[in-house]
């Protein structure tokens, strides 16, 4: 029944149909993602979404954050000597990028991820017509432009796992070709697409792990294979000689720009670090379920369906349905009799896939987005092999035999659970996302109204800040968009405060102790006119705000915590308000 079809060998020639359903496919996806960012658009444009009523959704700490340090680094600045990230640097790059084509605003940002997700859109198609043929390519497709806007997984924003599915699916399809048709060069760029996803976030090297082991082996039974162990082993060195070019590519970048050895400092120190060092939520699950069940709300209690609070939505609430189905189709394609090589190749890369969301511990809700491509894959093409037992049914010819009545009655139960699994997912986010107003999403499914409230801030701020002739804002916490919307640069290379900084800041800890010094004095050295504190303030920060400052009215707060504005300037920026308010 799973044997290899026609297209994975590449005999069949295309038809025009997939191409037409494709590019129908990918003129969807352009509209259903533009629901969230409609305000931002052209009139005309615009009115293309009806269901878009009010304000475009507000960016997020991370999109604002990435744009930031795009408009800082065509500014001149250098990545990691000057703007202090754990990441590594492509995704930085890409935002760069994104921001010298689009400019410095909201709307360059929402409209940055959709390039790459529409390649991925037909990458996954191109890997399901091979696969199974034109309707599981279509289908892959289809079920990939849904599941990659969930707005439970913050997938209608621009986070940065677009970017790292795109470059995954990428390296799939050319290693699925090259393995194919012995073509070594598709391997090496299999390879190097598999650093790119890692030169995004560190843990996207998982995958290469697959592909090195899918490469040594033997195909299945009864696939053609004229390779001997020799040539296995030469492919992949091949692989490993592209992945290990991509990122000595980058490497040399950073190095040629003198950010060597900050980089190294920040990736391979830091970065782990933030990892092990950071100190558990409080009442956070056992990680046994967190994988689950996701992070948890301060006091200890879960999201519906594990419990009741409010504080934060479930990652699967829109989406469950068809993580179901993709467990029972890996299942499936892993342990059945006759499945050909290249679909045990699918079903190990997604299971590699939900890793990168294990490892790192974080469970943030867009970490899960990276499975939404072996989601949409694995659907597809077990639910086009399911069909088939129905298909040769209807068959009356010499050589292919009829299933029998127990394998066509598996075969309708299977097509028909997943074709409603897939069927409640589209019913969910339709509900979920295109009924509901842009605003409103990041108020849902997004840590409340912290995002609208922000954008709101940054943009008085941006209002105020002619009291200043060149206003600078140094942030103690993670609300980047007042940086964003404030139009506002920072004065320290340390302008987010991760969870591990925040938690060590009053410690000794070896990475944090130098951080903090160097804040301190980048402070004293270029004291900005506005600090905002949005954790509770470290001892020297606390002694710094006492000095120089006072407390804003814009954005109050306890615990010296809030808007800070430096004395000789105070008065004239409250004023600012009032004038602000009586026009």
């Amino acid at each position: 029944m799973n044997s290899p079809s026609e297209n994975e060998t590449g005999a069949r020639p295309w038809r025009r149909w997939p191409i037409l359903v494709l590019l129908a496919i990918l003129a969807f996806d352009a509209w259903y993602r533009a629901h969230t960012f409609a305000a931002q658009l052209p009139g005309p444009l615009g009115s293309l979404c009806p269901a878009a009523k009010g304000p475009s959704e507000p960016l997020d700490c991370d999109e604002t954050a990435y744009a930031y340090m795009g408009h800082r680094m065509l500014r001149g600045d250098v990545l990691y000597r000057d703007l202090a990230e754990h990441k590594p640097p492509l995704g930085y790059w890409i935002y760069e990028l994104a921001v010298a084509l689009g400019g410095y605003d909201e709307l360059a940002v929402r409209l940055l991820p959709l390039p790459f997700v529409l390649g991925t859109i037909t990458l996954l198609w191109w890997l399901g017509l091979r696969i199974a043929g034109p309707s599981c390519g279509c289908l892959a497709a289809a079920i990939f432009a849904v599941a990659s806007t969930d707005p439970y997984l913050y997938g209608n924003g621009s986070n940065m796992e677009h970017f790292m599915n795109f470059f995954s699916v990428a390296a799939l399809a050319l290693f699925v070709r090259g393995r194919a048709g012995h073509r070594r060069w598709a391997i090496a760029a299999a390879g190097a697409c598999v650093g790119a996803s890692a030169l995004v976030k560190q843990v996207a090297i998982v995958p290469a792990a697959v592909f090195a082991v899918a490469v040594l082996l033997k195909p299945g039974e009864g696939e053609a294979d004229a390779r001997t162990p020799a040539a296995r082993l030469l492919d992949g060195l091949i692989f490993g000689i592209g992945l290990a070019a991509a990122i000595g590519l980058a490497a040399l970048a950073l190095w040629l720009q003198g950010a060597g050895i900050s980089a190294i400092d920040e990736i391979f120190r830091y970065g782990p670090a933030l990892a092990t060092d950071t100190l558990p939520e409080p009442n956070a699950p056992p990680g046994l379920i967190r994988w689950l069940t996701g992070n948890a709300a301060p006091d200890g209690k879960l999201p519906w369906p594990f419990g009741r609070t409010d504080y934060l939505v479930w990652w699967g609430t829109g989406s469950w349905p068809i993580w179901l189905a993709t467990a029972a189709g890996v299942a499936y394609l892993l342990t059945a009799r006759g499945v050909s090589s290249t679909r045990r190749l699918v079903a190990a890369w997604t299971v590699a896939s939900a890793l990168q969301v294990i490892l790192p511990g974080l469970y943030w809700q867009h970490y899960y987005l990276l499975v939404t491509p072996g989601i949409a894959l694995t659907t597809a093409v077990a639910l086009v092999d399911s069909l088939g037992p129905l298909v040769r049914s209807t068959r009356r010819t010499g050589s292919v035999p009829r299933a029998g009545a127990g394998r066509i009655a598996a075969s309708i139960f299977a097509a028909g659970s997943l074709s409603l699994a897939i069927a409640a997912t589209v019913v969910l986010q339709v509900r979920c996302y295109l009924l509901v107003p842009p605003q409103e999403l990041t108020v849902r499914y997004k840590g409340g109204g912290q995002w609208v409230a922000l954008r709101a801030w940054g943009e008085e701020l941006d209002r105020r800040r002619s009291v200043w002739a060149d206003p600078r804002l140094y942030i103690w916490g993670y609300q980047a968009p007042l940086h964003f919307y404030g139009k506002l640069d920072g004065v320290t290379r340390y302008f987010f405060v991760d969870n591990l900084l925040r938690d060590q800041a009053e410690r000794d800890h070896p990475l944090i102790r130098p951080r903090i010094e160097e804040i301190v004095a980048s402070l004293r050295a270029k004291p900005p006119s506005l600090i905002f504190v949005g954790y509770p303030p470290f001892p020297a920060l606390r002694a710094f705000l006492r000095e120089r400052y006072r407390p804003s009215s814009l954005i109050p707060g306890g615990n010296g915590m809030g808007l800070w504005v430096d004395g000789e300037h105070h008065d004239a920026f409250e004023a600012a308000g009032s004038r602000g308010r009586a026009l």
